[in-house]
């Protein structure tokens, strides 16, 4: 899912409304759909090997946990921020109709998202560290190897989703709440 730097900067040119739709159609809606799918690998793995290969389970421990935060994660910026975001787009349009968010600016909602952002990469570099870089052992059968490549593809998407909310999406934001004299 590999995405160049200049497609992501095109998006620097979008509409905020662009961007949201963007990021939930594509990132969003591709870590909920796959996300599962890692847990189903891993769980029938770590029942088929538990003995032989000691990281599957430690794994799995991290990525359900991850997978918990996660889902909070989206929630919070799909029913919260998102929808203010597009809100905000339509205010430079029409800034007499601006009604500010019940959280007040997006100072410290952002910063929020872009700490757990971080915390999300520090749970990746683990599970890249115990997959040796998502290297199946030599010895692995079909279901393991699809999950070191789904995991590979699980990071990838994720590292472009947060490249385009922390440098694209939120950056826009809060300029358009400036614009706004927020």
């Amino acid at each position: 899912m590999a995405m160049n730097a200049e497609y992501i900067n095109s998006m620097k040119e979008w509409d905020l409304e662009d961007i949201v739709d963007h990021v939930k159609s594509t990132h969003h809606a591709y870590l909920k759909a796959n996300y599962p799918v890692i847990v189903r690998l891993l769980g029938k793995l770590v029942d088929k090997y538990p003995n032989k290969y000691p990281e599957l389970r430690e794994i799995n421990e991290i990525f359900t946990d991850f997978t918990d935060d996660l889902a909070r994660h989206l929630v919070k910026e799909e029913e919260i921020l998102f929808p203010y975001f597009e809100r905000l787009g339509s205010y430079l349009n029409n800034p007499n109709a601006y009604e500010p968010a019940f959280f007040g600016s997006l100072h410290k909602p952002v910063q929020v998202m872009e700490e757990e952002h971080d915390d999300e990469h520090i749970v990746i570099e683990k599970i890249k560290k115990l997959t040796n870089n998502y290297t199946p052992p030599a010895d692995a059968d079909p279901s393991h190897k699809m999950l070191y490549f789904k995991l590979k593809e699980f990071e990838e998407d994720i590292d472009i989703h947060h490249t385009i909310e922390n440098d694209i999406l939120f950056a826009k934001a809060e300029e358009a709440e400036k614009k706004l004299n927020v």
